[in-house]
């Protein structure tokens, strides 16, 4: 018989004199998958936050295996028989090995002079074999990937017998063909009565085998569903108000010129690949292993030497440094750095206008005044609370995924190549890429999208290429994408 692991009760928060949660209410039983889904602000992180220990709530109960934790009182987090959390950035102890790191217990000495290390790594084997989970137990934590790291956590939860293990929005490009691992993991757990708590932003494949999904908006519980009433569209439209699943209405760019192209790329990751972009075209490069974004990344900041040729319009370029980049008339974006893409001292408008700063400046001061009046109008768009002239310390992903795209507008590229650019964005924040991206390409700017999730790239791209083992395999127009992607 099912029981109880964690009940949110009337959980209430401010912050600043803002309600960010406001009488909030979830219930977990043992051996359930729950998904928690909400906006960036909707109280989802302040609700990660709680049960991990770094924020208390001013109202409410929280109980957990059956037992009340007074307001103050502090959660069994990283704990026997209590609550793991796994998010993108989790503290491991890079000296030690992946074995230590799932075995390691309070008492230091205890580790040291009572638990063989053969017999750790031998445990962690044989543990390993039986999830599907292939790591090295001796590998020194610090060589491990992200997605290797998350792996860790679920192992060392096992072992620590954990009653519910949390997880904050872990995908990205490097983790999407792993997610029937993951499932596997989660539904071989749930088996031995473990519960999990999936949050992120955007439905993603864990989203439709959770048990449960809850939609969290504005602090409240807005609705929860059940398996069988999960669906994408529904879901979209309890998030935003309103159904975002229309297919976007492209031009038709068949007679375009070809505005960017790669001819016969051979290195060691490349073997004479070829591709091309139409002027105004959104390109979608498919990428089922994210090998081939993660080295066509490295070759166009200058990591990766080449030979082949790369034209841009009519001309002929050379890449071997990153800066070659915006002086060829090509941009680069990477979703997952849109925040320390920023430099923190200067304002927002002083973020969006050092792209052209040496166009329109003089002795540090800005000389035509349509430019300084087009970065307050811009700033003023971006920031809901009047910061332009302030730091952007501490900005919102979203407000940062804003400036860097107008940046990039500054600079007029007539080629951007965006990796992942909806990683972790909210229903909201993805729509808002969209639209800047389909704004580009009508001016005539062309868009190449890599990713290794389909979502991200059907809804606006004119055309797909799919690629495997760095190798493009097929290419999709759009009025086949239907009776291809299904």
């Amino acid at each position: 018989m099912r029981k109880n692991i964690l009940t949110l009760k009337n959980i209430t928060k401010e912050k600043f004199g803002n309600r960010v949660l406001d009488k909030f209410y979830i219930n977990i039983v043992s051996g359930e998958i729950i998904n928690l889904i909400g906006l960036d602000g909707s109280g989802r992180k302040e609700i990660y936050s709680i049960l991990s220990g770094k924020e208390k709530i001013d109202e409410g109960e929280i109980w957990f295996d059956n037992r009340l934790y007074h307001q103050y009182e502090d959660l069994p987090v990283e704990q026997v028989n209590g609550m793991f959390f796994i998010g993108n950035y989790d503290l491991i102890i890079p000296d030690m090995t992946i074995a230590e790191n799932i075995y390691i217990i309070e008492k230091i000495n205890y580790l040291q002079f009572c638990v063989s290390k053969k017999k750790m790594e031998l445990q962690a084997k044989k543990m390993f074999a039986r999830f599907g989970v292939e790591l090295d137990p001796g590998k020194l934590a610090r060589n491990l990937t992200r997605y290797e790291c998350c792996l860790l956590r679920f192992m060392r939860a096992y072992v620590k017998r954990a009653k519910l293990i949390v997880i904050d929005d872990i995908f990205d490009d490097r983790s999407y063909d792993k997610s029937s691992q993951l499932i596997e993991i989660m539904n071989l757990f749930k088996k031995e009565g473990m519960s999990i708590l999936w949050m992120n932003s955007y439905p993603d494949v864990i989203t439709e085998n959770a048990d449960k999904t809850v939609v969290i908006c504005n602090g409240r519980t807005r609705r929860m569903f059940y398996k069988n009433e999960i669906k994408r569209h529904k879901l979209l439209e309890c998030l935003t108000g309103k159904s975002n699943l229309k297919n976007v209405e492209r031009l038709n760019i068949a007679e375009s010129q070809v505005a960017f192209r790669a001819v016969n790329i051979t290195n060691r990751y490349f073997q004479k690949m070829s591709f091309d972009c139409k002027k105004g075209e959104i390109l979608g490069i498919y990428d089922l292993r994210n090998k081939f974004s993660r080295e066509w990344y490295r070759l166009l900041l200058g990591r990766r030497g080449y030979e082949g040729e790369i034209y841009v319009g009519n001309r002929k370029v050379k890449i071997s440094e990153a800066y070659h980049l915006a002086r060829n008339k090509m941009g680069i974006i990477d979703g997952d750095t849109y925040q320390s893409l920023l430099f923190p001292e200067l304002s927002l408008s002083e973020n969006i206008g050092i792209a052209a700063y040496q166009k329109t400046a003089k002795y540090g001061w800005f000389i035509n005044s349509r430019v300084r009046k087009y970065l307050e109008r811009k700033g003023s768009e971006i920031s809901e609370n009047n910061v332009i002239m302030k730091d952007v310390k501490g900005v919102s992903r979203s407000d940062a995924m804003q400036i860097v795209y107008q940046r990039w507008a500054l600079v007029n590229p007539e080629v951007l190549f965006c990796f992942q650019p909806f990683l972790r964005l909210d229903a909201i924040t993805r729509a808002q890429v969209e639209s800047i991206l389909l704004e580009y390409s009508l001016s005539g700017m062309s868009i190449v999208i890599n990713s290794a999730n389909i979502e991200d790239i059907l809804t606006i791209c004119d055309r797909v290429l799919i690629v495997e083992d760095n190798q493009i395999q097929q290419e999709i127009e759009r009025d086949h994408f239907s009776e291809t992607f299904q």
